[in-house]
Order: structure tokens, then sequence, then C-alpha cells
């Protein structure tokens, strides 16, 4: 019984985090911020030995040039893919380290930087930032 309440109150704590970020995530990213949040926060299933956990993050990506902007944001469709990919086939054990997630943050970047590539010609971006990391 006991075991069944503390999975009732960690879905529902991560809910609550979930739907704050949203809050908190939806706003900025116009005017003349070069700085494009990818919204909705990106959640997905990843291994830990033979559980699945879920992880979120909410990713920030900074224009190579404030004029890209409305270029990068055409494309979010193919940034979120290639995210979702990415961040779906890590390992916990591997991204529960700070040395795990700013391997990830660059693999995240060089992967942003060749859809963009791929489609504009230019990679666009000069940087990415996880403004959430959670894992549960």
């Amino acid at each position: 019984m006991k075991s069944n309440s503390m999975k009732f109150i960690s879905l529902l704590l991560f809910l609550l985090i979930s739907m704050m970020n949203l809050a908190i995530a939806s706003g900025g990213g116009g005017g003349s911020s070069p700085f494009i949040p990818l919204n909705p926060p990106i959640i997905v299933n990843i291994m830990d030995g033979k559980y699945i956990r879920h992880m979120q993050v909410i990713v920030e990506i900074k224009a190579a040039d404030q004029s890209n902007t409305q270029r990068i944001e055409a494309h979010k469709g193919p940034i979120r893919h290639e995210l979702i990919l990415l961040l779906s086939s890590q390992d916990f054990a591997t991204i529960s380290s700070p040395v795990g997630k700013e391997g990830l943050r660059k693999s995240a970047l060089a992967a942003i930087q060749k859809v963009l590539g791929e489609i504009e010609g230019d990679p666009l971006i000069d940087a990415l930032y996880f403004t959430n990391f959670i894992i549960q």
C-alpha cells in the first residue's frame, strides 16, 4: 500500500513540476532575444538497467544572429524530432553526472546544427542550454 501511495505522490509531483515548467517556459523567446525556447518541454523514456525512467528537459537555443530566429522557429518540428531521438537513446548512468549532461548538451547542439545545416545550408545557432533537466 505504501509503495502505491509513494508512486502516486511521485507522479503527482512530476505532473505539478511539469505544469509549472510549461507555464514558465511559455513566456519569452520574442522581442530582441537571440534565445529561442523549444516549447513544450521534451519528455522521453530512458533505460536504467531493467527499469524505465522518465526524462523531461526544457531546451533553449541561441541564434548565431538575431535575424536567424524566424528561420530557426520555422524548423522547430525537425529540431524537436532530432532531440527526441537523441534524448531517448541515452543511458541513465551516463547522463546522471555533470560530465554526462555536458556531453549530452554538446551532442544535442551538434544534432540541431546538423539538421539546420541540411535544411538551411547554415547551422544558424551558436549554443544550446538545458534550462531544466529532470529524471524520475
